[in-house]
């Protein structure tokens, strides 16, 4: 093996470095190579590249060095690109289904009502009794009722001539009397009473009739339990109607009795 013998060799920045023989030695000169150079001829060492000029180094610069002009020719628009993955014509299609239960929705729940509770019907008012005569006792509630006449064609009622009270059509007075049977006292009022004429049409009674007539105690009286009242109640029905029945009541609640005229 041949040794490069020791002398002054060029390198790549243009300087030359001793060469000792056996290795290069820190001693840099400028200027051209010295004769052992043309000596050593082409076996003389290459001068390892400066670490600037190895390719690593070269390399990166380059890229960062075409970065830096790329930037400075678009103007310094720092706009990041779109990326494929974001743009519309790039993205993917959704993967299909792979059965036909994962294609179809599921169907969606109905919500069952829950039965209403059954509520018992009401019960329907209680029908007023049938009584076949005139002058015949009859019980409702506490009270017990006896008709004793009926007369129609009534203009006026009252014999104070200040307190009066003119029928619409005629006044129809029905007498009779009412006794408490029962173990409380209970109020009689006018109003409770209703008649019916034969077409079936149904009349209230006029209290202020009942008020003005002074011999009358049927008005609003209240009876003690086994004490009785006699009066008049008046209902203003057509000329020429006939009342049929007369429907009776302890209370606007009862159910009444019904009596045939």
């Amino acid at each position: 093996m041949n040794a490069t013998p020791a002398g002054w060799y060029p390198q790549q920045d243009g300087r030359l470095r001793y060469w000792d023989g056996q290795q290069w030695t820190e001693h840099f000169a400028p200027g051209q190579a010295q004769p052992a150079l043309a000596a050593a001829g082409a076996g003389a060492p290459k001068a390892p590249r400066p670490w600037f000029a190895k390719k690593r180094v070269l390399i990166p610069g380059g890229l960062l060095a075409l970065v830096v002009v790329g930037s400075a020719l678009s103007g310094g628009d720092t706009t990041a690109p779109v990326s494929a993955s974001s743009s519309p014509t790039a993205s993917t299609p959704a993967a299909a289904p792979t059965s036909a239960a994962a294609a179809k929705p599921a169907p969606a729940k109905t919500a069952t009502a829950a039965p209403k509770p059954a509520t018992a019907a009401p019960k329907p008012a209680p029908k007023p009794k049938l009584v076949s005569q005139l002058g015949k006792p009859v019980r409702d509630g506490k009270f017990e009722f006896t008709v004793r006449s009926v007369k129609c064609g009534i203009a006026v009622v009252g014999d104070n001539p200040y307190l009066q009270e003119k029928a619409q059509g005629q006044f129809c007075a029905v007498r009779l009397s009412v006794e408490n049977i029962g173990d409380e006292p209970q109020s009689m009022f006018a109003d409770n009473q209703y008649a019916f004429d034969g077409k079936g049409r149904k009349f209230s009674a006029n209290s202020t009739a009942s008020l003005v007539d002074e011999s009358s105690q049927v008005l609003w009286e209240e009876i003690n339990p086994g004490n009785a009242v006699k009066g008049t109640v008046y209902f203003d029905v057509p000329k020429g109607a006939k009342l049929a029945s007369l429907e009776l009541h302890d209370s606007m609640f009862s159910g009444g009795v019904q009596v045939r005229l």
